[in-house]
């Protein structure tokens, strides 16, 4: 106590650092309140009908951690001005400084919580779960179409103003609770009783930043709750979950050492066998006479937010599919189909280069070798290949990474509004019709030139805000029976969404309408997917696992190609399939690195023949498996359809499958780790 010259000195600092906390308490206790109220919010507008009286206890635990979340992030905000107290309390002028920017100090803290709870509930609002790695799109994607979309999407001038008035109402407040702080006389005390007041303050202090009286501080574990994923997903705040997010992306975009072992021991795991290095993953095509003869060009085109679901509520008076109508109905499609990932970036990486870390394009590995290069085999048989997207080529270094693959060409907005000057850009880039032309005029010269194509091509329209393109059609869908689902009770952008998505299906009819009547119709082969399900929608129930991962698989195949194809649209399957289908059709004898299967073959490949959607999900022909639910499936409500029927006891031998294939997610992330290990070796076998 050498600090203070007498024992007035040191009550002196003590009161006056009692009155800086005492003051704080305010501005905390509305923080803690916003993010409570936020979740609240959140549990009255999305949790099902009749979730309290079914699960009391779960919601209460958590509204209970929830609250503990919130004090604890708060606690740690406010220690910061409690330390500056701590120490100015000595000062008196310097204090005096201090107590007068309080109020001020304090307000802003406030509302900042109050500013991270308005954005927690919107990205809910939008993708259904906390605040997760898609977060850092703000920064990754499109920053321009980014808020775009939230202007027309959200309600932003009226939140600016309530966060301008929590403001106001929160400088208020502590200035009138300071000043009372301030007028009231706190008793000076002696040395002891004073010390265990301050050693009281700060166990208080440092327990409220900890959230817990156990071995840990409270953590993303305490927020496994419920069996309902909606409860779990709102007990952390949005600060905790964005602190969680930044600390998993940089392991998103890490690459980390692995060994020969740990492949041995998953290939054993996953084929019942060893293997060593990528040798389990390395596959060759049959014999193809008709694609030997006369290759055909190949256009793989990724759909935005095609999901199964919403074109499952076309009907006569509601046209949702347009001109893809006939297509739909007439060509191969499987509908127990899966996105591998659940974002466009996602699944992208997935496809190309099958890699599950998310931002692959813009990692330390853009510029790799990859075995698993989607564009290889194309390379190798004399292909060309071609990118095409009505986006921008600068999203997520995509136009840079697909060229690296192999692209030889690279089709964005840019090259799209230099050929067509009429194409207008929208949010996320020109109207999908002009990509799609542009993909017919590419085709034509292509086959006038003798020289195959593959093409692959990415969407943007049917993507929030939803703005219809300049001539397509807006309005007239009778929804009042989909507005009325549970899966869309919270959205207030419904009309919006089916609009585009009828533009997006009706642009895909036309451009097959006039590939099949062309002269390069004959010689194509056109497979069509969704980059994810639409985000936003509310699939609480366990019967809609499948259909909230659903999208769907559509192959045009010219008769002249389709050799011994077997079509069984019941078969099950997910992105990491479609590849090894089109090379089986399109390349004969010809390597290729296999992590899915043939769906088409006579005898498709049992150990690769399965649906996966990362990280949750498995699909297969008894039905679906559930990562965190081992020993248990959901068998198909039905022969065909995406329903599910009650969860029940796996048999000992869908036991044994799920353990087999709960092994495929590590072994894509440790395929993926060894070939950005061994980059030499992969250079050096590159054909």
């Amino acid at each position: 106590m050498r600090l203070f010259r007498s024992p007035n000195a040191w009550q002196n600092w003590f009161l006056n650092f009692q009155r800086s906390f005492l003051i704080l308490l305010a501005p905390w206790l509305v923080s803690v309140l916003a993010q409570g109220a936020g979740r609240l919010y959140l549990l009255t507008t999305y949790a099902p009908p009749g979730t309290y009286a079914a699960l009391p206890q779960d919601i209460n635990r958590t509204l209970a951690v929830g609250l503990l979340f919130d004090m604890k992030v708060a606690a740690i905000a406010f220690s910061a001005p409690l330390l500056a107290a701590l120490v100015l309390a000595a000062r008196p002028a310097a204090h005096a400084r201090w107590l007068r920017c309080l109020p001020g100090l304090g307000a802003v803290l406030a509302t900042l919580f109050a500013a991270s709870t308005v954005v927690s509930v919107y990205y809910f609002a939008t993708f259904s779960r906390s605040i997760d790695l898609f977060v850092f799109g703000l920064m990754d994607d499109d920053t321009q179409a980014i808020l775009t979309t939230l202007w027309h999407g959200y309600p932003v001038l009226r939140t600016l103003a309530l966060l301008a008035a929590l403001l106001g109402a929160t400088f208020w407040l502590v200035r009138r609770w300071g000043a009372h702080v301030l007028r009231a006389r706190l008793a000076r005390r002696a040395l002891a009783p004073s010390a265990l007041r301050l050693a009281l303050i700060i166990a208080l202090t440092v327990l409220a930043c900890r959230g817990s009286l156990g071995t840990f501080p409270l953590n993303k574990d305490d927020t496994g709750i419920s069996s309902l994923r909606l409860l779990n997903d709102i007990t952390p705040n949005g600060i905790s979950a964005f602190f969680w997010a930044l600390s998993e992306r940089d392991n998103d975009k890490r690459f980390t050492p692995v060994t020969n072992a740990e492949g041995e021991a998953l290939y054993q795991r996953f084929l019942g066998r060893p293997g060593h290095g990528l040798q389990p993953f390395m596959a060759t095509t049959g014999a193809n006479p008709e694609a030997r003869a006369r290759p055909p060009h190949v256009v793989l085109q990724i759909m935005e937010s095609m999901g199964h679901h919403m074109n499952q509520f076309d009907r006569p008076g509601r046209d949702l599919l347009g001109a893809l109508r006939p297509h739909w109905r007439q060509d191969w499609r499987f509908d127990r189909f899966l996105s591998e990932g659940n974002g466009t970036i996602d699944s992208l990486s997935r496809l190309l280069v099958r890699s599950p870390v998310l931002a692959t394009s813009q990692s330390s590995a853009a510029t790799a070798t990859f075995a698993s290069n989607a564009f290889a085999p194309f390379l190798a048989r004399g292909y060309r290949v071609v990118f095409v997207t009505s986006g921008a080529a600068t999203w997520r270094n995509l136009g840079r990474f697909a060229t690296h693959l192999g692209a030889q060409e690279f089709a964005d907005q840019l090259t799209l509004r230099q050929r067509y000057p009429e194409a207008q850009p929208g949010a996320w880039g020109v109207p999908d019709e002009y990509m799609f032309r542009y993909i017919a005029d590419r085709l034509a010269r292509a086959d006038r030139d003798g020289e195959p194509l593959f093409v692959i091509a990415l969407s943007t329209t049917h993507h929030p805000p939803f703005l219809v393109p300049e001539g397509g059609l807006r309005g007239g869908l009778d929804l009042i029976d989909i507005e009325r689902l549970p899966y869309y009770a919270n959205w207030t952008g419904l009309a919006d969404a089916f609009d585009t998505l009828r533009y997006a299906n009706d642009q895909l009819g036309r451009f097959l309408t006039g590939l099949k009547a062309s002269a390069q119709g004959g010689r194509t082969i056109v497979a069509v997917t969704g980059d994810h399900n639409i985000l936003g929608v509310d699939y609480a129930r366990d019967s809609d696992a499948v259909l909230a991962r659903a999208v769907p698989f559509y192959l045009y195949v010219p008769p002249g190609y389709r050799g011994q194809s077997t079509y069984d649209p019941s078969r099950p399957g997910s992105h990491k399939d479609i590849l090894p289908t089109l090379y089986h059709l399109s390349l004969p004898d010809t390597p290729y690195f296999r992590s899915g299967c043939d769906l088409l073959a006579a005898r498709p490949d049992p150990q690769w023949c399965f649906g996966f959607n990362n990280p949750r999900l498995l699909i297969t022909r008894d039905g679906a498996y559930q990562h965190d639910r081992p020993g248990r499936i959901q068998p198909w409500a039905g022969p065909t359809g995406l329903a599910l029927a009650p969860e029940q006891a796996a048999s000992p031998a869908q036991a044994a499958e799920q353990a087999r294939l709960g092994a495929y997610g590590p072994l894509l992330q440790w395929q993926i780790n060894y070939q950005v290990q061994h980059q030499v070796a992969l250079r050096a076998d590159r054909p």
